[in-house]
């Protein structure tokens, strides 16, 4: 059964959770009840929020493994690879945040975990998206929806205290409808570019996201606007550990397709271990984060050196970059330098295309 289940993971990028896996995340989930009833009478806020995120964790990778799960009216079924390790990514930091809730719970100040808790970075399919990772994302945002939105209708009645968290709500129901919009096409049959599926992805991810957020402010609501302090101020993508963490959409997609994956993980590797993140590139992905979302600025295409960074072309100028006016229609982007060398911020009217990605050994 083994050997089966590895040509499963090799040929169809599926995988089946053993027995021993799924009994040990009934037993986390029944440690997250164990801990709610234990201190469902604190007065110790940390706590409180420690126990909110543990619980959303939980929540969220019980729905990606619904269908691993065999019930009365199914058995277990394969899931996609990347579906099992973002659950088991998630499962497994929930311990952490149940002995922290536990110790606060005891001694104020004494837990050392940070609050509020972030979702972190995806784990990302080496394919195009799983329809099945897309319907288990779909499940996760859903059972976030259905966990906050009781007390939701309830902190609207309570006036200003709350605004940030009614915002916060409102920008993550969207996003979930958003993501159903595209993925109920994709669960339909309908067939879909690789973009739709990511973009999916995407919406679900951001979703989860701020729903995690959510959990927590409702706790605490001061929460939000510590968290918008902290990736604005003191952490940006830059700060995860994840290899492609500002690789191009564009490019990861093309990577993929051209089979350079494995290529550029080595690449990859070798350049954030190699290279010292600066407070100044910190603020230029923060700020790029804030031009495209307000609509300033777009993608248009990608840098041909690793990390396959974005080019970024303005639409609405001028703007300020890390000290720098660029105007309408100039595109811009941060060289990250190569075996360690310092990075620097590159702009000009047009860039040149490449004819093709440029890695280490070329």
């Amino acid at each position: 059964m083994a050997l089966l289940d590895r040509f499963r993971e090799i040929l169809f990028g599926q995988r089946m959770c053993t027995p021993e896996h799924l009994a040990s995340y009934k037993r986390l989930g029944e440690q997250v009840f164990e801990v709610e009833v234990e201190l469902a009478e604190t007065s110790n806020i940390r706590a409180r929020v420690l126990l909110r995120a543990a619980k959303s964790l939980q929540v969220m990778s019980d729905a990606l493994l619904r269908d691993a799960f065999p019930s009365d009216k199914q058995l277990s079924q394969p899931i996609p690879v990347v579906t099992h390790e973002q659950a088991e990514a998630w499962y497994g930091r929930i311990p952490d945040l149940l002995i922290a809730a536990r110790q606060e719970a005891a001694f104020g100040g004494s837990t050392k975990v940070q609050v509020p808790i972030q979702l972190g970075r995806q784990n990302e399919s080496r394919e195009v998206c799983p329809a099945q990772h897309l319907a288990g994302m779909r499940r996760a945002a859903e059972d976030m929806e259905n966990l906050v939105k009781d007390k939701m209708g309830y902190i609207r009645t309570m006036g200003d205290k709350y605004k940030g968290v009614i915002l916060l709500y409102e920008e993550a129901r969207t996003r979930r409808q958003s993501g159903d919009a595209i993925v109920g096409s994709i669960l339909s049959g309908q067939r879909m570019s690789s973009q739709s599926h990511e973009e999916g992805e995407e919406q679900y991810r951001l979703a989860l996201s701020a729903y995690l957020l959510i959990t927590q402010a409702l706790e605490d609501p001061s929460l939000v606007n510590r968290s918008l302090y902290d990736e604005t101020r003191k952490n940006s993508k830059l700060d995860a550990r994840d290899l492609f963490k500002v690789t191009s959409r564009i490019a990861v997609r093309e990577i993929r397709q051209s089979g350079e994956y494995a290529q550029a993980q080595v690449d990859l590797a070798e350049l954030w271990v190699k290279h010292t993140v600066t407070e100044v590139e910190r603020e230029y992905e923060n700020k790029v984060d804030e031009l495209a979302a307000a609509g300033l600025i777009e993608e248009d295409g990608y840098w041909y050196c690793c990390p396959f960074q974005p080019v970024y072309k303005v639409i609405h100028g001028p703007v300020e970059v890390i000290g720098h006016a660029i105007p309408t229609d100039h595109v811009f982007t941060w060289d990250y330098g190569e075996d360690g060398k310092p990075g620097r911020f590159i702009t000009e009217a047009s860039f040149g295309h490449a004819d093709s990605r440029h890695y280490c050994e070329n």
